[in-house]
């Protein structure tokens, strides 16, 4: 669904064993896997260092294909598709929350009223979370059926997201800007951004935190947790991103130049401060993971190349694990 991107990027030097490297995979591109990135340079930087070596690889690579990698992390969107033909996938952690914004534009007769949503194009990046977030919003909110509007797939190379301005042709904020969509939803900045292209005074923005949010979750697998060498390294690693979890809930300002850098997408500190509310940082597995997860599965499964139907709660609730994280709290924090 994603780019699979392999590029490494240099924290460690190329000569460490890849037996004694704990190995993660995330697009840190997206803001919300910036902390593990933030985690390794800060507690994984020296050979005389404490801590296991880590190594960070930059890209959504499949668990299955890479035996070196022991964590993954992405949107919950992804368990979901990998778990059906994976028994052994093991949700580990949430590293953060996001919220999701739908944002139109009144010269395309939209108030503030959900319904005037019917008949509307929206702009979207397909099989994303955030079309999720507007297929739940039109249905539960807005009341309306799938044929009642019409979802736009973004294009180009980053399926119209943008991450400064003035947004490039054919990104989804210019798209509204242009008319050629009436509403859109996106990752942040892009909703943010779409509202200063358009500006304030034009957009109507929907919202509803209570209805869904997307969990940026770290898994891994049983094997990996079987595994009486690598198994430590992970509960290790789990009490490293707590640590840094709470600085990015708690004293954001220290690490949004940092965020900005590691994403290598142009977004600006300034843009980081506006957006940064969206997106919650507590960790942890929510009590209402399971649930979450199981109603999305049939969203998921609506998709016929995929050829299957919603796994039951019983499936999913197997998928998530909270043992590790147990263990790694058992330890106290850093």
């Amino acid at each position: 669904m994603y780019p699979k991107l392999l590029s490494l990027l240099p924290i460690l030097p190329l000569l460490t064993p890849i037996s004694a490297t704990l190995t993660i995979a995330a697009r840190s591109m997206l803001i919300e896997a910036t902390p593990l990135v933030i985690a390794i340079q800060d507690y994984y930087n020296n050979a005389s260092s404490s801590f296991a070596p880590a190594t960070f690889i930059n890209g959504l690579p499949d668990l299955w294909q890479n035996p070196q990698i022991d964590l993954d992390a992405g949107a919950e969107v992804h368990v979901l598709h990998d778990a059906p033909h994976h028994p052994d996938l093991r949700v580990l952690t949430t590293v953060a929350e996001v919220f999701y914004r739908i944002v139109a534009t009144r010269s395309s007769n939209i108030t503030s009223d959900p319904t005037s949503l019917r008949g509307k194009r929206i702009g979207v990046r397909s099989n994303s979370t955030s079309e999720y977030f507007a297929y739940r919003y039109l249905r539960d909110v807005a009341g309306l059926n799938p044929g009642d509007y019409t979802f736009v797939p973004g294009s180009g190379a980053n399926s119209g997201l943008c991450y400064t301005l003035p947004c490039a042709n054919g990104t989804l904020p210019d798209l509204l800007k242009k008319g050629e969509i009436d509403a859109l939803t996106a990752y942040e900045p892009t909703t943010e951004l779409a509202i200063q292209t358009i500006g304030e005074d034009q957009a109507v923005v929907f919202r509803n935190d209570s209805l869904y949010r997307e969990l940026s979750v770290m898994y891994t697998t049983q094997a990996k947790l079987d595994d009486p060498v690598i198994r430590p390294k992970i509960i290790q690693f789990l009490r490293v991103l707590a640590k840094v979890q709470e600085v990015f809930a708690k004293e954001p300002k220290k690490i949004w130049e940092r965020v900005a850098n590691i994403t290598g997408s142009g977004v600006s500190v300034k843009t980081l401060e506006e957006v940064w509310g969206l997106t919650r940082w507590t960790g942890g597995l929510p009590e209402d993971t399971v649930d979450l997860l199981w109603e999305e599965d049939k969203w998921v499964a609506l998709d016929e190349t995929l050829g299957r139907g919603p796994m039951t709660r019983e499936r999913i609730e197997s998928h998530v694990y909270g043992g590790a994280l147990a263990e790694a709290e058992r330890l106290g924090p850093l």
